[in-house]
């Protein structure tokens, strides 16, 4: 098959839920069948070569399989990262909080144990609402953490007995599980800079925070394991909404920006950005969601 970007063509994909809006568009690429037909089989085509060039062509295959999982790997983690950034904004999480371990706990494996075990009992403290999304990561240290997204925590609840702050409830239902002082929960994440975020982020970025860790990660984490973690049906989540698509002739990358920078009263701007590219064709994203009370947001309109 043989692909050929079309520079005046556009397609165009709207997603929406609870006022959070994505828009984009690319250049139409119309493929066709190629005239350049291959060896029926990869022996067919080996059996051209001997010695040295065969060995040569083996090697190249090789790396062309290689960069194929990899582009496919990548692929996943893609789809995987647009998947947890719509779970947290068609479940309205509003809450960003993160899970540390003190000692260099490298396992992977065992992080994600301990951490399904750590929901289960802030399910169960919390009365059985406990919605989630959560992404992980690896520390330079080679330690894991868990970045996650969740509903606004009470400010108390009642654990073993007792009324204590609810900020307190992860850290110690994480501690009860990897061992007393070995670890903490606390609200937030961390900026640019590696020290701790504080201040209220709007749900549209608390997404974007989780998810962006699913690509950072990715090739760490071994190809079949999940890319994230999340709550399921059974507990009443939100379906994930579905993209509107539609096709455009004869339009300038110009006017599609103007036709596609839509605003309505009360939306912010959380992103915007494009790219030109002669090769790969042009591309754009907006990214809007509504005023929340308390949350730090971009551009009001």
């Amino acid at each position: 098959m043989k692909g050929t970007m079309v520079p005046d063509a556009w397609d165009c994909y709207t997603k929406t839920v609870n006022g959070h809006r994505e828009t984009s568009f690319r250049n139409v690429v119309l493929w066709e069948e190629s005239d350049e037909l291959p060896p029926s089989t990869w022996d067919d085509y080996l059996s051209q070569f001997e010695g040295a060039e065969l060995a040569q062509r083996i090697a190249e295959r090789e790396a062309e399989l290689q960069e194929a999982r990899e582009k496919r790997q990548e692929s996943n983690a893609q789809r995987a990262k647009a998947a947890c950034r719509w779970f947290i904004k068609a479940n309205g999480l509003n809450e960003l909080l993160t899970i540390t371990y003190r000692e260099n706990q490298e396992d992977r494996a065992l992080c994600k144990l301990h951490f399904k075990e750590w929901v289960r009992r802030m399910k169960r403290a919390l009365g059985g609402q406990f919605v989630y999304c959560a992404s992980f990561e690896r520390q330079e240290r080679g330690a894991m953490h868990v970045h996650v997204a969740c509903h606004k925590l009470p400010k108390h609840v009642q654990h073993k007995g007792a009324k204590i702050p609810a900020w307190r409830l992860g850290t110690e239902i994480w501690r009860a599980i990897v061992g007393k002082d070995n670890g903490l929960v606390f609200v937030g994440g961390r900026n640019r800079s590696g020290n701790r975020y504080t201040k209220p982020r709007s749900i549209a970025k608390i997404a974007a925070y989780v998810s962006k860790y699913i690509m950072k990660d990715y090739r760490d984490a071994p190809a079949e394991s999940n890319r994230y973690s999340r709550s399921n049906k059974a507990d009443g989540v939100q379906d994930l909404p579905k993209a509107e698509k539609a096709r455009i002739w004869g339009a300038t990358f110009e006017q599609m920006v103007e036709l596609a920078f839509r605003l309505e009263d009360g939306d912010v701007v959380v992103s915007h950005r494009l790219t030109r590219d002669d090769w790969r064709g042009d591309r754009y994203w907006l990214v809007t969601e509504p005023v929340s009370p308390g949350g730090s947001h971009g551009i009001v309109h």
